[in-house]
């Protein structure tokens, strides 16, 4: 059995504790020591970081009334320092209490009842037995449990038999055996839990609601909680602060501004692929009136070579060249660094793109396929863009 040092003094970050057991097991250390402030994972609470010896603990495991301490490498025999990560504890007792006090506030204001608590790294989710919650339910729970915060209300920790429970008017029901430890804030809630805590409700700082989903036909909802909660405040402030001056108006009117820029941004994008398509097709008829058929052909071949141009244009200049009968077309747009390609054809004629893809894609390095009447890829070789294009027409011919 290990004595458990984290329930008696939660503030208590450095210890010394003699070493019971050290076994190797797949390259991980599992030591037991005869006490320890690392509290192991359990309750929806992530185990304490922290060191043995100045070697990291990497988890921190209960199995029954023993306390396993897994490590990269032997801490040694005899007694060994530990050192618990401080922010990380206080910043998952933040999150743990305040769980408790919202789900509370929940079920005070609309008999919400907890299902299920995730304490992640980014924000609390606590999943409730409800299809959905109004959004004043939220409101009015958020703001009771911040006024619960606020007045600074000690918690307090029972361990009691089963038979015991009667008397505590506890928030859930539990089905757990033996002494259960409970934790009560005031008279306003009280459930079984054996995770870490704080001393009282104004070390929790602050509770916000910030999303919510549906989940297994219940409603979950995500929670900034303490610390996190004023950092993210702070994010959000800044942000707030810099749309002021992008869009130049308050925060009260930033929907409205926004809804007009999108309008804006839409109206900008039709006339702009108006305009891009009568651009292409201005385009694909200058190409194919100044490349007539070359005299020992009956084909329209067509080649050009762009710089840094548009992919969507060039998309649409051979949409409208391949428009035409008999007409082949390879188009190349160069990049300092690499090269498109892409090879079209008309629907009347049939180009055997399998037999001189290795040849042609050797030039530029490139790679790349497709199927009848178009082929496309890249090259990493713009310097063979000519000769590319010079072997495409040789090809044909």
């Amino acid at each position: 059995m290990t004595e458990k040092l984290y329930y008696k003094d939660i503030h208590k970050t450095e210890f010394e504790a003699r070493v019971l057991e050290a076994l190797n097991e797949k390259n991980t250390w599992k030591v037991i020591l005869d006490k320890t402030c690392f509290f192991p994972e359990g309750g929806g609470q992530p185990a304490d970081k922290g060191w043995l010896n100045n070697i990291p603990v990497l988890d921190v495991r209960k199995e029954g009334d023993t306390i396993v301490h897994l490590l990269p490498e032997n801490p040694g025999n005899g007694t060994v320092k530990g050192k618990i990560d401080p922010v990380w504890r206080k910043d998952f007792m933040q999150q743990h209490t305040g769980q408790h006090i919202i789900s509370a506030a929940l079920w005070t204001i609309g008999k919400y009842k907890t299902v299920s608590v995730h304490m992640g790294l980014e924000y609390t989710t606590v999943e409730l037995e409800a299809p959905e919650i109004s959004e004043q339910d939220i409101i009015d729970a958020e703001k009771l449990a911040n006024r619960v915060i606020s007045n600074d209300i000690p918690l307090s920790f029972i361990e009691a038999d089963p038979e015991e429970l009667e008397k505590f008017n506890l928030r859930k029901p539990t089905d757990r055996e033996g002494k259960i430890r409970l934790v009560k804030i005031g008279d306003f809630d009280c459930a079984a839990c054996g995770g870490m805590h704080l001393d009282s409700t104004r070390q929790v700082g602050l509770v916000k609601a910030v999303g919510i989903e549906k989940i297994r036909g219940n409603t979950r909802i995500a929670w900034k909680i303490g610390e996190r909660a004023y950092d993210d405040y702070r994010k959000k402030d800044k942000i707030i602060s810099s749309l002021k001056s992008v869009l130049s108006t308050n925060e009260d009117m930033f929907v409205e501004k926004t809804r007009e820029l999108m309008e804006d941004i839409s109206s900008c994008r039709r006339k702009y692929g108006s305009i891009e398509n009568r651009l292409a097709e201005i385009l694909a008829q200058d190409l194919f009136k100044n490349q007539l058929p070359a005299p020992d052909s009956s084909f329209h071949i067509i080649t050009e070579s762009w710089q840094e141009e548009e992919n969507e244009l060039l998309k649409k200049i051979m949409k409208n060249l391949v428009k035409n009968e008999k007409t082949l077309v390879c188009l190349v747009n160069v990049f300092p660094d690499k090269v498109q390609w892409s090879i079209g054809c008309s629907e009347d004629i049939v180009f055997p793109f399998d037999e001189v893809k290795a040849e042609l894609l050797s030039i530029i390095d490139g790679k790349g396929g497709g199927r009848h009447p178009l082929w496309q890829g890249t090259g990493l070789n713009p310097r063979g863009t000519a000769d590319f294009l010079a072997r495409f027409r040789s090809s044909v011919k």
